[in-house]
């Protein structure tokens, strides 16, 4: 149990780097898909795609925030012991427990995508900070740019998300 704890803390394990973007292009060799996974997230959230001219159109997720909580101390007759809780919000603050802003329904997926622009490189971006069996994850903005004018899906350059951690 408590390796599964460890592990799940070091999947969001901070960085002292700092607020850093990091682009991520769908012809990534290293983050294959997560661009093009990013995108559908955002638009099954509901965000609108804003239209930067040129057949680029623009999904803005700011400040998305989640609260995950371990349960790995709960007594095992507990039907919530040792699964992790998630709750996230866009347009939302970085404070524990915060109601401010809009759920967003797909918090598990979007955690898994930032956790795999946190780690690539190792100590890159940081959208987490973790402690006492509580998680929170925050990114400052998660920006994604759809071009239009690529037909072809299998080439690469029709999306492209830029990630901005907040802790």
């Amino acid at each position: 149990m408590k390796a599964l704890l460890a592990s799940i803390c070091s999947i969001f394990a901070a960085s002292a780097a700092g607020a850093a973007p990091v682009t991520v292009a769908d012809n990534s060799t290293s983050l294959a898909g997560v661009a093009a996974a990013t995108t559908a997230l955002l638009l099954d959230a509901g965000l609108k795609p804003q239209n930067a001219g040129g057949g680029a159109f623009v999904l803005d997720a700011k400040n998305f925030h989640c609260d995950q909580h371990l349960n790995g101390a709960l007594d095992a007759s507990s039907v919530r012991a040792g699964l992790p809780t998630l709750k996230c919000r866009i347009n939302s603050q970085n404070k524990r427990g915060t109601t401010a802003g809009q759920p967003f329904g797909e918090g598990r997926a979007m955690t898994e995508l930032l956790q795999k622009v946190g780690s690539n490189p190792p100590g890159g971006a940081a959208f987490s900070d973790c402690g006492m069996g509580y998680c929170g994850i925050f990114a400052k903005s998660i920006k994604c740019t759809i071009d239009t004018k690529i037909g072809n899906f299998s080439n690469g350059g029709r999306w492209s998300c830029v990630f901005t951690d907040g802790q």
